[in-house]
């Protein structure tokens, strides 16, 4: 088989997708429509079938499926469809949703489709797992976008949406979603449950009925971990398995599926997607300027470009896949939309979201199913939205970044104008626990803003309550989003710092592996830390001619691998600004990026559900950032093997450094900046402050513009460590970088006064 490639150019167009607008959600149901789907429908809650439910639900929040109803499936509803289509085999198809839809709209793919696979000959199950991947996601998505962001070019505004996808909590709810799928294959999940049925049955009735698989979007995870159950328990194969935008990962499909269609227990394999260039030509959220795909490879799996199924162009690159999809002897078949080749191949889907509602699509998917050619129309859904989010209007723009540009052209299409002076100040003394409550740190960030503004910063404060985890992160995004080429921002930082475990293999300790972390004041118990990896996806978007300068008076150095062994015991009235975790906290962090029970209650089907997950995907360290891109300075209260600490109601760091701020803004270098610090610590001090950024960077002149800097000479004696050590001058190129920065700042600020002139 080959892969069905769109028409050329030259080619008749197409057939349009049309689309209308909908409410979000599925149809309301009554009473009876609801019993007419109870044959056809299984609703998984965490994976599970219900233990009770009303006989007569009515409404879709009132639909359980229990033990009960798929035991009535194979005793009373499958065969008498069996029967009256006689003789067989009956195709029964397995259907599983995308993952961005609640409950009510899972009902609604079902109430559309099943009368038209009934009518076709085919009986269907309907899987409806809880999958929405949270309202309250999509609409601070789409918020944060819209407000007072206007003039953001496509690419620069792509790249800050990705950070704010993964950073508002996108990750942790697809890492939850990939659970709820792997949950109701394993021991005690309501999909077991069904391919257990449905196998003794087959043994049961030999040749009555094949078994075929329909996954959308992150219906393809569905599968990828049901299927093999399914072969497990009997069902002698799948005839046919077609996937639709799958948003499963390469190495989860590789591992789980392709040996079964290697072996010929998958029969037929077909995707259905878009080429790279619908892709990039599809928007999400009417915010995001590429298909949902790009966003979760991006954004929502724990690596940036991770490889997902239903992109081809990461298809196409793994040699496997290609040899089996578009190969000389292919055996599986890859349709890429949009086309209208063929009564098997033909899709007119031009986004992602519209494959379960497109007719070419569905139709030939329904062929390949039934074995026949005369297929009756598709019918479209009614009540449901075609996109599983609601289509939004633009926000109006808001605050007074709202005529500022982003990343490239201004408003007007002329250039950016930077410029601006912009601080974020954190504090935390109030922590929930009274044994990690400090007493300088709100101190220290009420001090730092008011030196800040002293040298023409506008300062925004975080502190205490204030300071959680979603809080903080929206605040340094919001600061580096809002800014352009010319601009200076400083973040600062006050309160505990801590290790936690590794998640991602981007650290090189093997099982000891730690990321730093800073301690907002919603930490304990729940998991929300912020990681060094958090804040390397922010300092990775800055944009190019910022200058963004962090400050932590806390025990996170941004350079240790491995959690020190510290004595974290107070002296006198001194306080260390550190704390360990607990086991409980540990889980709770695990959890919170959705790789672990969400509670300390045992679940033998989620912790079972979150091996299948891990097992299924290859751990590859994450690339490490590239040193040529890096904008951000950092300087840190302490060493990785030290303490940072507070005495006399302030951190001492910031006792040290707040003195030389304000009189070095302007005329000193970071780096000299960082050696006057360390010599007020004087030669028997307990912590050493540290300056953490490219060389180039260290000659820069403190708070000040990308293009004002200094010689980068000799480091001089007593350079406090090896982050200091003697270098030769920066190199001409970067030099010339900066100058050139420097000159197109000054001919945008000249145009900018003539055009107000």
């Amino acid at each position: 088989m080959n892969a069905v490639r769109p028409p050329s150019p030259s080619a008749p167009p197409p057939p349009p997708t049309t689309t209308t607008a909908a409410s979000r959600g599925g149809p309301t149901l009554s009473a009876g429509a609801l019993a007419d789907l109870r044959p056809h429908v299984i609703a998984l809650g965490d994976g599970k079938l219900a233990t009770g439910a009303p006989s007569d639900p009515r409404s879709v929040g009132e639909f359980r499926t229990t033990a009960a109803d798929v035991d009535a499936i194979f005793a009373t509803h499958l065969p008498a469809f069996v029967a009256d289509h006689a003789p067989g085999p009956v195709p029964i198809v397995l259907y599983a949703h995308g993952g961005l839809v609640d409950k009510e709209a899972g009902f609604g793919i079902a109430e559309q489709q099943i009368a038209w696979w009934k009518e076709n000959g085919v009986y269907p199950i309907h899987f409806v797992w809880e999958t929405g991947l949270g309202t309250a996601l999509w609409d601070a998505l789409r918020r944060w976008a819209s407000g007072g962001r206007r003039g953001w070019v496509d690419e620069a505004k792509d790249s800050f949406l990705e950070v704010a996808a993964r950073l508002l909590g996108g990750g942790g709810i697809w890492n939850d979603m990939k659970v709820d799928a792997a949950a109701a294959a394993v021991k005690g999940g309501g999909g077991q449950y069904f391919v257990r049925a449905l196998g003794k049955w087959m043994t049961d009735h030999p040749g009555e009925v094949e078994v075929h698989a329909v996954g959308h979007s992150a219906g393809s995870i569905f599968h990828s971990h049901l299927l093999p159950a399914a072969l497990e328990a009997d069902v002698p194969a799948i005839a046919s398995l077609s996937l639709l935008a799958p948003a499963v990962r390469v190495d989860t499909f590789s591992r789980l599926l392709m040996p079964h269609a290697r072996s010929g227990k998958i029969e037929r394999l077909a995707i259905f997607t878009m080429d790279d260039e619908a892709e990039r030509a599809d928007t999400c959220l009417r915010i995001y300027n590429k298909s949902l795909l790009y966003l979760v490879s991006a954004s929502f799996e724990p690596q940036k470009a991770t490889p997902i199924l239903g992109m081809a162009k990461f298809l196409t690159r793994d040699a496997e896949l290609a040899e089996f999809f578009v190969g000389a002897s292919a055996d599986g078949d890859l349709v890429l939309a949009p086309n209208a080749v063929g009564v098997r191949a033909a899709s007119a889907a031009t986004s992602h979201g519209d494959f379960d509602d497109d007719a070419p699509t569905m139709q030939s998917v329904a062929r390949r199913v039934a074995g026949v050619t005369d297929i009756t129309a598709f019918p479209k859904g009614h009540g449901r939205t075609v996109a599983p989010w609601p289509e939004y209007e633009d926000l109006p723009p808001t605050g007074a970044g709202g005529t500022r540009s982003i990343g490239g052209g201004a408003p007007d299409g002329g250039a950016a104008i930077g410029g601006a002076r912009r601080a974020l100040c954190i504090g935390v003394d109030a922590y929930p626990d009274e044994g990690d409550r400090l007493q300088g740190a709100v101190a220290d960030a009420h001090a730092w803003a008011e030196a800040l503004r002293d040298t023409g910063f506008d300062v925004t404060e975080l502190t205490d309550a204030a300071a959680a985890r979603d809080a903080i992160l929206r605040g340094i995004l919001e600061l580096v989003s809002g800014s352009a080429p010319g601009d200076v921002l400083a973040v600062q930082y006050s309160g505990h710092g801590t290790f936690v475990p590794d998640l991602d293999a981007d650290e090189e300790d093997g099982d000891v592996a730690k990321d730093e972390a800073l301690c907002p004041v919603d930490f304990r118990k729940q998991g929300r830390l912020i990681i060094d990896d958090d804040l390397a996806r922010i300092w990775d978007v800055i944009p190019e001619g910022v200058n963004l300068t962090a400050f932590f008076d806390s025990c996170h150095s941004g350079s240790a691998n491995r959690a020190p062994r510290l004595d974290l015991t107070p002296v006198g009235d001194a306080r260390p600004r550190a704390v360990e975790l607990t086991r409980a906290d540990e889980e709770a962090y695990k959890a919170d990026r959705g790789l672990a029970a969400a509670s300390a209650k045992p679940d033998a089907v989620r912790d079972a559900a979150i091996a299948s997950v891990l097992g299924s995907e290859i751990v590859t360290p994450t690339a490490p950032r590239n040193a040529g891109v890096r904008r951000e300075v950092l300087f840190s209260a302490c060493r990785a093997t030290e303490v940072a600490w507070e005495s006399g109601g302030q951190g001492d760091f910031t006792r040290a450094a707040l003195p030389l701020l304000e009189s070095g803004v302007g005329s000193v270098s970071n780096r000299d900046f960082v050696r006057s610090v360390v010599e007020v610590f004087g030669a028997n001090r307990r912590q050493t402050p540290e300056f953490h950024g490219e060389e180039v960077l260290g000659g820069r002149i403190l708070l000040g513009t990308t293009s004002a800097s200094v010689g980068a000479g000799p480091g001089g004696p007593g350079a406090p460590d090896a982050q200091l050590d003697d270098k030769a001058a920066a190199p001409a190129r970067i030099a010339a970088s900066d100058r050139q920065t420097a000159a197109v700042v000054a001919i945008l600020r000249a145009t900018a006064d003539l055009l107000e002139g």
